[in-house]
């Protein structure tokens, strides 16, 4: 593949063998019952960074999470050129599913694995069409994989 998108964080980790693809059964993740997720609010800084201004709730697969103001992180992990193409901005479902990606890395007990599927399931959550999320989901679990096997 001539380029690779990335989203966020390199923790080391490994993945399980064949978790390249989303699982057939997890298309769509989000309940009938559940509302999108909460938009968080975010700042880009000079650098390109992103800083989130306000404590941000994502409620997500039966779980909530916490993601504190004053959380920094790049975001997606691409070229700008890239980052334009795939949604990059502030007011992008994209990136706020990168940076929750991103930020899941510092939350203990989880893997590079769960952190990837829960990014694919917030794309998905955030309404980006099923293939674009199983386009970046599968980069990044690439990106994973082969960040696990240094």
């Amino acid at each position: 593949m001539p380029c690779i998108l990335v989203s966020g964080c390199t923790p080391t980790g490994q993945m399980a063998a064949g978790s390249g693809h989303p699982p057939a059964h997890r298309t769509s993740p989000v309940s009938i019952t559940q509302s999108r997720p909460q938009a968080p609010e975010l700042k880009r800084m000079a650098n390109g960074h992103y800083r989130v201004r306000k404590p941000w709730t994502v409620d997500l697969n039966g779980r909530r999470w916490q993601i504190p103001a004053g959380y920094q992180t790049n975001g997606i992990t691409a070229s700008a050129k890239v980052k334009s193409l795939l949604g990059d901005g502030v007011d992008h479902p994209e990136t706020w599913a990168a940076i929750f990606h991103d930020w899941l890395f510092t939350q203990p007990g989880i893997t590079r694995r769960q952190a990837d599927q829960m990014f694919h399931d917030l794309l998905i959550a955030y309404g980006v069409p099923a293939a674009k999320a199983g386009l970046m989901y599968t980069t990044v679990a690439a990106y994973s994989l082969a960040k696990g096997s240094r």
